[in-house]
């Protein structure tokens, strides 16, 4: 019953703990109450998921400068992730773009064919369409950010932007995009495909609605009254 119920968590794309490590699941297993299964069990129960043996993270530690900021959405950083050589299985798209509020952590996705200015206004604009927009956007100085077109559509939705040859500048939304691809990876080993588009806002919404460590909270429960 104990390991139907693991299951049932660990394999279902938008749960909270879906694709996740011992202390998020063991967290959503107390918070739902629906069974007591102790940490010892859930570790032992992980390392039998071909998804957690084979997609097992190796760490490095860099020492980093810490992004500060004073507010909700008060800055943000972009990204694009690669996935051109999966693209034939996904509707012909070839990129992520990848966004985060760098307070909160929250984030956003949306698939693009093609990183072109135009690709990336409409990408964006779906975002801050959704109710929130950034006083300023952090990225790489790529051309997709540095274009004429993208730099225009910034300034009408009066958002200032900034670039940084160095990448480890914009490591909040590189650590999500390897936060984002370990849960992809481990989608496709226990579903045998890599066929991700119609489930892409699924895994987005998980990480979302699960604790995140550095703020002690989830990224969906953090608004301006608690900041």
């Amino acid at each position: 019953m104990a390991e139907k119920y693991l299951s049932q968590l660990y394999y279902n794309p938008e749960h909270p703990a879906s694709f996740g490590g011992v202390d998020s699941i063991y967290r959503v297993v107390k918070e739902e109450g629906k069974h007591q299964i102790s940490r010892n069990r859930i570790r032992t129960w992980l390392k039998k998921q071909d998804t957690c043996t084979l997609h097992k993270p190796v760490r490095f530690n860099f020492k980093r400068n810490r992004v500060l900021v004073g507010g909700f959405d008060e800055q943000w950083e972009a990204d694009h992730v690669i996935m051109d050589s999966l693209s034939k299985q996904n509707n012909g798209y070839n990129y992520l773009l990848t966004v985060i509020d760098v307070l909160s952590k929250y984030a956003w996705v949306e698939p693009i064919k093609t990183k072109t200015g135009e690709s990336l206004v409409q990408a964006f604009g779906k975002i801050i369409k959704k109710g929130r927009k950034p006083e300023k956007l952090h990225t790489d100085k790529g051309t997709e950010f540095t274009n004429r077109m993208f730099q225009k559509f910034l300034k009408e939705n009066n958002i200032r932007f900034f670039a940084s040859h160095n990448e480890t500048k914009a490591s909040i939304v590189k650590r999500f995009n390897r936060t984002l691809k370990g849960k992809m990876w481990k989608y496709f080993t226990a579903k045998n495909t890599v066929k991700y588009i119609d489930i892409i806002q699924k895994l987005v919404k998980s990480y979302n609605h699960s604790r995140h460590r550095s703020i002690g909270m989830k990224p969906a429960d953090v608004n301006k009254d608690n900041e």
